[in-house]
């Protein structure tokens, strides 16, 4: 094997292990009103008696999974000095929801530069060839959103999505629980 072919397998094998950490990780986002002082508000409420919202056509979300992250949610919200009461009447914010989940198709092309030079082809020919993989993964979003108790207007959501592994599946609470850290992470509270 020629130093070239190693250099080319090392560099494929360290994008793969690289495309596969990057698939691990929990992308995050959030945005919120400008015009709203988050230092005004003290108390924290679900927005009802089942503050997960269920998108049209969702399936069930099952409710140890639920549980799970609305104890990470008002863990987070209490760690930024905000007290949770069961008295929506008497809370200056409220909080709602979702979880979702999208099967997707990630599909990879590249040179098949490793088959060498046999059959019946030009030696250079193999460089036509191309490889085609097709992988199957499931996609899980989170939203949270906190609306205004008084104006009942919404005044700030956050989102955490990440690729669902088996472990995921398996034990859910560690990456309920750092998504959530993570979202409420740059929360202007």
């Amino acid at each position: 094997m020629t130093l070239e072919k190693n250099c080319r397998r090392f560099i494929l094998v360290f994008a793969s292990v690289a495309i596969l950490g990057a698939c691990a990780t929990i992308q995050t986002g959030s945005y919120s009103d400008d015009n709203v002082d988050f230092g005004a508000y003290q108390t924290f409420a679900w927005l009802n008696n089942d503050p997960y919202i269920a998108p049209e056509g969702s399936a069930p979300v099952n409710p140890m999974a639920r549980a799970m992250i609305e104890n990470a949610i008002r863990t987070e919200l209490q760690g930024q000095g905000y007290t949770f009461t069961d008295d929506r009447d008497d809370a200056d914010l409220l909080v709602a929801y979702t979880v979702g989940s999208r099967d997707k198709v990630r599909i990879e092309s590249y040179p098949v530069d490793y088959r060498g030079h046999w059959g019946w082809h030009h030696p250079r020919d193999h460089y036509y060839f191309r490889k085609i993989e097709a992988r199957n993964y499931t996609e899980g979003t989170l939203g949270v959103d906190l609306f205004d108790n008084e104006t009942g207007k919404p005044v700030w959501h956050g989102w955490a999505q990440k690729t669902v592994t088996a472990q995921d599946r398996a034990d859910p609470e560690p990456t309920i629980n750092a998504g959530i850290a993570k979202l409420f992470a740059g929360f202007p509270g």
